[in-house]
């Protein structure tokens, strides 16, 4: 079936290549228009996670820094982040990640520490 379609191309000679020419003309186009379209909808996105960035959000950067967003300045378009006690000005087009807004009364445990009841406890175990 397919031997007479190429041997009918063959002999018709010039208009053989036209459809071709369309085929991929339309398939490009798509490509195209696909391609703009989904960048179209990265940018929107970002920009609505942009627009909803507030003092207190945890963020995290391109560069894998996690921070406490300090400020927002939209017109020049940069962001201060409370890493640990340093404040440090990003681009807003840094920011990667937006997380849930730190609450103040939000205490961090940095490490096991036992009462001097306990040490004695565990060293009488050992015995």
């Amino acid at each position: 079936m397919f031997e007479n379609l190429i041997v009918l191309a063959a002999r018709s000679g010039f208009s053989s290549w036209l459809p071709m020419i369309l085929i991929y003309a339309v398939l490009i186009g798509g490509m195209f228009w696909w391609t703009s379209r989904r960048r179209k909808q990265m940018a929107q996105r970002q920009e609505e996670m942009h627009n909803g960035l507030v003092k207190g959000a945890s963020v995290v950067t391109i560069g894998g820094l996690h921070g406490i967003v300090d400020s927002v300045d939209n017109d020049k378009k940069i962001v201060t982040l409370d890493v640990e006690g340093v404040f440090l000005p990003f681009d807003l087009r840094a920011i990667a990640k937006i997380g849930p807004v730190a609450s103040s009364t939000d205490t961090k445990i940095t490490a096991d520490v036992k009462k001097p009841d306990e040490e004695d406890k565990d060293t009488d175990k050992e015995k």
